[in-house]
C-alpha cells in the first residue's frame, strides 16, 4: 500500500506531524493489529509462517482428545462429538480466544491474556489434570463401564450406540477410569507475537492514519 501526502498549507504539514506523534493513537493501532492477528491465529490454526500442530499429532486412529473430554467430564459436561477430532486446536469453549486484549501503559503496547493457562498453549509444556468421579462415570457411561464393588466392568445388555462406542474408543477411554491425574505435554501454538505479516498491516494501517486521520 502506497501512501502519497500532499500539503497545501501549514495548517495541514502540523497536522501531519501530529498524528504521527501521537504515540496513543499510534499505540492502540499496534495493539487492535496484534489483538486481530491473535484472534485470527485461531481460525487459520497458525502465527505467521507457524503452522501449529493438530490436537495429539502422534496419536493414531481412533484419535480422542483425552485433555479436553477430561476436563469437560470433570465439571459435569457429557462427552461431545468434537472430542474425536483433530482439529482445530485452542477452539473448545472460545475462552482463550476472546481473553485476548490489548493496553497501552507507559508508551508502550502490551497484548494478550489473563487465562492461567495461555501461557501453556503460547509456549507448550507438561500439564497435569485431576480425573474426578463424575468424570469417570460419565467415561464409563459412554464406552459401557460401570463400577461394581470398586470394580469397573461391563454393562450388561448394551444398547447399539454403546456398543458400537465400545468397541471404537474403549482403549483409549477405559484408561482413565483406573487414574485419578493425567498429565499431557501440550504442544507450542503461539498465538501472540510480531510476525512479518502483522508488521506490514502494522506500517500500512499507520501509514494511513499519519495522512488521513482514520485508523
Amino acid at each position: 500500500m502506497v501512501i502519497t501526502v500532499i500539503a497545501h498549507s501549514g495548517e495541514e504539514l502540523k497536522e501531519f506531524s501530529s498524528r504521527a506523534t501521537d504515540p496513543k493513537a499510534i499505540g492502540k493501532i499496534v495493539g487492535l493489529t496484534l489483538e486481530s492477528q491473535s484472534q485470527r491465529a485461531f481460525l487459520e490454526q497458525r502465527l505467521g509462517e507457524w503452522v501449529w500442530p493438530e490436537r495429539y499429532p502422534n496419536m493414531d486412529d481412533p484419535f480422542v482428545n483425552l485433555a479436553a473430554l477430561v476436563n469437560w467430564t470433570n465439571d459435569g459436561g457429557q462427552i461431545q462429538r468434537r472430542f474425536f477430532d483433530r482439529r482445530p486446536a485452542l477452539m473448545g469453549s472460545g475462552d482463550l480466544t476472546r481473553s485476548i486484549s490489548s493496553r497501552i501503559s507507559s508508551g508502550v503496547v502490551e497484548v494478550g491474556s489473563a487465562l492461567p493457562y495461555a501461557g501453556l498453549h503460547q509456549w507448550g509444556g507438561p500439564s497435569s489434570q485431576p480425573i474426578t468421579e463424575q468424570a469417570k462415570k460419565t467415561i464409563g457411561k459412554y464406552i459401557g463401564e460401570e463400577k461394581v464393588d470398586g470394580t469397573w466392568r461391563r454393562k450388561k445388555n448394551l444398547g447399539s450406540n454403546q456398543k458400537k462406542q465400545r468397541e471404537t474408543y474403549f482403549y483409549r477411554m477405559k484408561p482413565l477410569l483406573g487414574m485419578t491425574a493425567m498429565t499431557t505435554m501440550v504442544n507450542q501454538r503461539p498465538f501472540l507475537g510480531i510476525t512479518d505479516e502483522n508488521e506490514r498491516e502494522m506500517v500500512s494501517t499507520i501509514e494511513h492514519f499519519v495522512a488521513t486521520g482514520e485508523s
